[in-house]
């Protein structure tokens, strides 16, 4: 799929853009703080209906104004369809061809977009929650039903989390709604194993070409519990066992929500013995794997990445801009002018020209 035009009002410093996009490489280029990355921000936004740089919607709509709107044309094989987004400081509204969208959920079958933006150099160094986000992400834009396992296990860890702050010594309740949290964490956790596998399938040959070497590369997802096939089995024990220390910190201590993977480079975990460079490029490949779970050329995703060529050595920056050549549309900010790209787009003070 690619976006032929972008239509931004009122978002962030834009009060209005206009702007035709090309098929292949797109390189947004201008000075630091002139637009770059909002309009980046913009593209992305379009997937999940949801910023990768706040999670206050508020803050992407121009100041004074009462709605910002992104609109843009999208191309599938010979499908083409319109996508709009209205934001507003009371919620959204999304339009596809014209008709509102009932769940969000329908919104990564019209449209997908993987990120790499600066602070996802720090994904190994960081907590977990980030490392659990990308999972999730990937997941849910491939399956709807895991995207409803994920929202229903999360309504059911906040009954059990009000239960354990207001009613912890009502052990009847605090059953029934574990062995829910139980039956929905069996699948989630099914579904993650199988997405790592596939991760894992690709990573090499992309970190590979981003490295120009033969490293090893692998993540190890580490479920809460073993599953060996007595799953159900296996989690019921480790609640009971945790249910005292929950009660006392009247909350869930286990579980999917505390779930975690490693990325291990040449059999040793990154984020312990990895330099700083060696953790960016690692990132940036296990960002860009998705791309290659999607078989059918007309569903690839789009790529967005955002200020990564001034984190690289020129190395791998040459490395880099050779790999994105292989993919469909891509769109790549930089301030460093000498970057070639099959589409230019100069960016000044939230002003955009399409130069090619």
């Amino acid at each position: 799929m690619i976006l032929t035009h972008i239509k931004l009002v009122d978002f962030r410093g834009y009060e209005r853009l206009d702007l035709d996009l090309g098929p292949k490489g797109n390189l947004i280029l201008g000075p630091n703080a002139s637009g770059k990355t909002n309009l980046a921000e913009a593209i992305h936004f379009l997937s999940l209906a949801r910023s990768f740089r706040t999670s206050e919607d508020e803050n992407l709509i121009r100041y004074g104004q009462e709605i910002a709107v992104i609109e843009t044309d999208i191309q599938e094989g010979a499908m083409h369809r319109t996508l709009r987004i209205e934001i507003g400081k009371k919620g959204k509204r999304i339009f596809l061809n014209e008709k509102p969208l009932r769940r969000l959920s329908e919104l990564s079958k019209a449209i997908n977009v993987i990120v790499y933006a600066p602070g996802d150099a720090a994904l190994f160094y960081g907590g977990p929650s980030e490392r659990r986000a990308f999972l999730d992400i990937g997941l849910s834009k491939q399956s709807e039903d895991y995207f409803r396992l994920i929202s229903r296990f999360n309504r059911i860890l906040k009954e059990r989390n009000i239960a354990l702050k207001k009613r912890s010594d009502d052990k009847m309740l605090l059953d029934a709604l574990t062995d829910q949290l139980i039956e929905v964490a069996e699948p989630i956790v099914r579904y993650r194993t199988m997405y790592v596998a596939s991760l894992n399938e690709v990573l090499p040959r992309v970190i590979g070409a981003l490295r120009g070497d033969q490293a090893k590369a692998k993540i190890v997802y580490r479920s809460f519990v073993k599953d060996d096939g007595n799953f159900r089995e296996n989690a019921k024990r480790a609640y009971e066992e945790s249910l005292e220390g929950d009660i006392l910190k009247k909350s869930t201590s286990i579980g999917p929500q505390r779930e975690d993977f490693t990325f291990r480079l040449n059999g040793k975990d990154i984020s312990e013995f990895g330099s700083q460079g060696e953790n960016r490029i690692a990132a940036l490949a296990l960002k860009l794997c998705p791309y290659f779970l999607i078989e059918e050329q007309g569903r690839k995703p789009i790529c967005v990445l955002d200020d990564v060529t001034s984190e690289l050595d020129a190395n791998h920056r040459e490395r880099l801009l050779l790999f994105l050549n292989e993919l469909g549309q891509t769109f790549l900010t930089a301030t460093d002018s000498t970057l070639h790209g099959d589409t230019v787009i100069d960016i000044s003070a939230h002003r955009s020209n399409r130069r090619n």
